[in-house]
């Protein structure tokens, strides 16, 4: 089977490459000239574990290769769109995956089968995607396939999640989620479950909006054991042993592409208190940086060094899209001299640095931000010799305080009250 995919980013690549593996013919079409150049070079221009020596195998097999050209879709047999979908002021913005629609549209031919991945409003696959698909190509639907198969990958594990993870197909009609399902059943053994458009928009946005409550919830939590002399970590640990509570960890904001948008995307065409519930929670999580940044200011005497530990959004990656650590340092920059460290992001609109003896060099106050499997192995005796002041402020309650404070270090976590 042929199929072209569309956007070659954090979602669509690892797909490409994923469906390559299993023996599809695939064309990936990107708009980025650099990115096609190193797709088809064998080097992928995302950090994913995993990624680099499957990516290079498939493209040396002959079984992907790049493109910015979109005439190639005229020869596959199903399109899959994985465009980014960004929320701007509390709407989604349509308009990449508009402008992917139109392209497919101006080549669309009889029989073929398209497949949107991208996060979309409840309503897009079977109004504005049909619409335009239908416009532009001048044939109904009908003569075309469409459907809706939400990705469910995690950053970082994206490349077992999408050989093991149940696959939600959701058609215009059920012949079109059953055509879609067919494809994604040759690459998932976690099965392939099928519904309406609608439906599979929903759940998409169902599941990342319940974690970004329950994450505010924990940040409730957080900031009300500060107040009360509570441990929020200890309080979460022991409200998780019944067997019917599962409430989610604190922080000092929540980041990435899904949470940070997907809730706005659910809650912008309701009205009343279900919409009122989802915004809440997005605003709690949304308030966390500026809680951090008060906390490192009890702690760090304005003008001295703090060192922020952790620039992508989650541990264990390079992305850095929506990062709480953004919004902490646009805080703090006026009134400290901030450094930023991240053992594993690449580039940044905000200065860092991957050297760890850099950036904690003459700080005041080391203060954990990403939850970065590197921090909880940290040399405390030697960052001891580096420091100026001996306090660290633990944003993730994951470095080992014993250790810190065996060497002199004052230590503070968020949502413990002193």
């Amino acid at each position: 089977m042929r199929v072209a995919v569309v956007g070659l980013g954090y979602v669509g690549l690892p797909l490409a490459v994923a469906l390559a593996s299993k023996g599809f013919e695939v064309i990936g079409i990107d708009i980025d000239e650099e990115k096609v150049k190193k797709v088809n070079e064998g080097v992928p221009p995302i950090e994913e574990p995993g990624l680099p020596e499957m990516l290079a195998e498939v493209v040396e097999r002959k079984k992907l290769r790049a493109t910015t050209n979109y005439d190639e879709i005229k020869n596959v047999d199903a399109i899959i769109i994985a465009v980014p979908t960004p929320v701007k002021e509390g709407k989604a913005d349509l308009s990449f995956l508009e402008s992917a629609l139109t392209e497919i549209g101006k080549r669309l031919r009889r029989g073929q089968l398209v497949i949107i991945e991208s996060t979309i409003p409840p309503g897009t696959t079977q109004g504005l995607a049909k619409e335009v698909l239908e416009r532009v190509s001048g044939l109904r639907h009908g003569e075309f396939k469409l459907a809706h198969a939400p990705e469910r990958l995690a950053p970082g594990k994206a490349m077992t999640e999408l050989f093991t993870v149940t696959k939600l197909v959701g058609g215009v009609t059920p012949e079109d989620a059953e055509a879609a399902a067919e494809l994604y059943r040759k690459l998932t053994s976690g099965g392939v479950i099928t519904t309406s458009a609608i439906n599979a928009e929903m759940s998409k946005l169902a599941e990342n909006t319940y974690r970004d409550l329950n994450i505010a919830f924990a940040n409730a939590l957080a900031i009300l054991a500060e107040k009360l002399g509570a441990d929020v970590w200890e309080v979460i640990r022991l409200a998780n042993t019944h067997p019917r509570v599962n409430v989610h960890l604190p922080g000092p904001g929540v980041g990435g592409p899904c949470l940070t948008k997907d809730p706005y995307m659910l809650a912008y065409p309701m009205e009343g208190l279900p919409r009122d519930l989802i915004i809440i929670g997005r605003k709690i999580n949304e308030s966390m940086p500026q809680h951090f940044a008060e906390l490192v200011r009890e702690l760090a005497e304005p003008g001295s060094k703090v060192a922020l530990l952790g620039l992508a959004y989650k541990g264990g990656v390079d992305d850095i899209r929506e990062s709480p650590t953004l919004k902490i340092y646009e805080l703090l920059k006026d009134d400290y001299e901030v450094s930023v460290h991240d053992p594993y992001v690449k580039q940044s609109p905000i200065p860092f640095t991957n050297d760890l003896e850099e950036a904690v060099k003459g700080a005041s106050l080391i203060a954990v931000v990403t939850d970065h499997p590197d921090y909880k192995e940290l040399d405390w005796e030697k960052l001891a010799g580096l420091v100026k002041e001996k306090k660290v402020l633990d944003g993730r309650k994951i470095i080992n305080k014993e250790e810190a404070v065996k060497h002199g270090f004052e230590y503070r976590a968020l949502g413990v009250g002193l």
